[in-house]
């Protein structure tokens, strides 16, 4: 009996064949695992246009409420009024919850269709709405197009996450989101010239007949983005869970239990709940002030307008440093710079904070969802993860403006309503701070088995017994 020695004896995948089906296999693997390039860089175009405009038209919903006191909906309180922008954002954040999941199976392309569709049709019904008719503009602009935003708000963001598993994911993403910061600046001016063009452009002059023929000219660019958006995005990298068989999903649900990413989902909540002041109010703040009406109508497209700096600088340090990192830093500098409202006296000043409050506001925003997406352990659950911490900013969303309203009175006590938001940015930061500590731990420990692990294969009784199995093996053989 000739004896086969170990190292003659091959494993089991050394006698595959390289058939075309094997080799089809490791393409697509390798397809897989590739980073960004024209696929994903054209991916990200497209979320720029999806975050345009939805978030970047939600963010002007102050001209609206402007010009619905003022002549469209004058019959409405302006409480009644806020709760159309406010159930519009919430929708939109909310149904990341189902969406993310349904992203997760495979079906993001007609999530991305219905979306589009829906919200075209919602925002040129909102033009033919007629006067003091409360329930048509909610119903078009609060449900309709707050839905039909949240459809595709969270899977176009998860999507990008596909395509840059390892390097720039942050920075892809704070370019992506650069879109609401854009929108959030040019759809004030826009809107505002366009509907009082026949009177004061900062405030009034608008008519019911200006207002239509503004929507509609809005609805037509909102069409062409979108248009646009559905032809850039592509969904080749995308890995789809097995549809016959949700035990994969269950299991991905774990992250619920996952310390790290509960307490970035609550820093969220609290970072929201300081976020809303300055888009909310920030306008009314520098008229209050006594500031010009032309700076104050302004002021917000540059708070807007510096956040762009905020969504991409930070991110790209993120890449490096990890999202954590980042976003306690910038919430440290974002509540300390919310406080410095109270002592704005001068126009200067009032420029100055806004300017330094939008950079810092637009990193924790988008930080936010780097670190929610880096959390996931398989590219399956990226859209759940996501959808959820999306799904938790919707409270804040909701309540945020009225609470800050109650607290601001009709004496306008500023004092107020800034240390509420600043405390709420100081409390989301030390709660990151925890979850940093227990990312490190889980790490550390990771790091710990992998050493043990390591050491139980090089031990001489496994080599021992891996060469004894082998030629076992060999002698079955021969």
């Amino acid at each position: 009996m000739t004896i086969v020695s170990a190292s003659s004896v091959k494993s089991h995948s050394d006698f595959i064949p390289q058939t075309s089906k094997n080799r089809n296999v490791t393409n697509s693997r390798e397809a897989e695992c590739q980073e960004g390039g024209w696929d994903g860089w054209l991916t990200v175009v497209g979320v720029w246009c999806i975050q345009f405009t939805s978030a970047g038209h939600a963010n002007a919903f102050g001209v609206y409420e402007a010009f619905y006191k003022e002549s469209y909906l004058h019959n409405e309180s302006s409480s009644n009024i806020a709760w159309i922008g406010s159930i519009q954002v919430s929708l939109t954040f909310a149904a990341g919850l189902l969406t993310g999941p349904i992203f997760d199976k495979g079906y993001l392309r007609h999530l991305l269709i219905s979306s589009s569709l829906l919200y075209v049709l919602c925002n040129f019904m909102l033009s033919i709405t007629q006067q003091n008719q409360y329930y048509q503009v909610f119903l078009c602009q609060g449900i309709g197009m707050g839905l039909s935003m949240g459809i595709v708000y969270v899977p176009s963001l998860a999507l990008i996450r596909h395509h840059f598993r390892t390097h720039h994911r942050a920075l892809a993403l704070g370019i992506a989101t650069t879109g609401s910061a854009i929108g959030g600046a040019i759809y004030p001016i826009m809107l505002n010239n366009s509907i009082n063009q026949k009177g004061n452009t900062f405030g009034t002059g608008g008519t019911p007949r200006t207002f239509r023929h503004a929507i509609k000219e809005n609805a037509a660019l909102n069409a062409g983005l979108l248009f646009l958006a559905n032809l850039l995005i592509l969904t080749r990298n995308i890995r789809v869970i097995d549809r016959k068989s949700d035990t994969r999903m269950r299991e991905s649900l774990k992250f619920l239990r996952e310390p790290v990413y509960l307490l970035t989902c609550i820093g969220g909540i609290f970072s929201y709940f300081g976020y809303f002041f300055p888009v909310v109010y920030i306008q009314l703040f520098s008229s209050i002030r006594g500031f010009s009406a032309e700076f104050s109508f302004y002021i917000l497209s540059i708070y807007h307008a510096t956040s762009i700096i905020g969504r991409t600088i930070p991110n790209a340090f993120a890449d490096h440093w990890g999202s954590l990192n980042i976003i306690v830093a910038t919430q440290v500098a974002l509540g300390a710079t919310m406080l410095g409202y109270i002592g704005v006296s001068a126009l200067a000043a009032d420029a100055i904070v806004t300017s330094f409050l939008g950079i810092f506001s637009g990193a924790a925003v988008s930080l936010l969802l780097a670190a929610a997406s880096e959390s996931a352990k398989h590219s399956d659950e990226i859209g759940a993860r996501t959808g959820f911490v999306v799904f938790c900013i919707s409270l804040p969303a909701l309540t945020s403006p009225p609470i800050n309203g109650a607290l601001l009175t009709d004496q306008f006590i500023w004092s107020r309503p800034i240390i509420f938001s600043s405390v709420c940015v100081f409390a989301a930061a030390f709660t990151n701070v925890l979850a940093r500590v227990f990312q490190i731990r889980e790490r550390d420990k990771s790091s710990l088995r992998d050493i043990e692990s390591k050491s139980d294969i090089d031990s001489p009784s496994a080599v021992k017994f891996s060469v004894t199995q082998s030629q076992e093996s060999a002698l079955d053989v021969k």
